[in-house]
């Protein structure tokens, strides 16, 4: 039975791993993208569900900046993460770490998206 059980959260664990993706941010430069949430290949109504996000130097490193997260169209599962220009100035030329948590309607959060953000120093403020 202990077996089975483990199984069982091994595959409960997988089912819900993050997607990998990693982004490019500019220093001095607003960063937007937009996001489409699909489960099983189908659209996914977000209608009352919230994101967050942070990206980090490392893993291990204290400090993060928050994203601004969005709805576009909970309809068509469409969201939307952004930073300011003086957001991406204080970051740290090189390769960062970030993720993105899904908050449902019935308060069950998820880490749907993780990876590096490969961050290009600018020159120009």
């Amino acid at each position: 039975m202990g077996i089975r059980w483990i199984r069982f959260l091994i595959e409960e664990y997988t089912k819900l791993m993050a997607a990998t993706y990693n982004i490019t941010i500019n220093q001095n430069a607003d960063f937007i993208r937009s996001f489409q949430v699909k489960e099983n290949n189908v659209v996914l109504d977000i209608t009352n569900f919230t994101f967050e996000g942070r990206i980090k130097e490392s893993f291990h490193t204290p400090g993060h900046t928050s994203f601004t997260t969005s709805i576009v169209d909970a309809a068509t599962g469409t969201f939307q993460v952004a930073l300011t220009d003086v957001q991406t100035a204080a970051m740290i030329g090189g390769t960062s770490v970030y993720d993105l948590i899904m908050t449902t309607a019935a308060g069950v959060k998820t880490r749907i998206l993780s990876g590096n953000a490969f961050v290009i120093q600018g020159v120009t403020p």
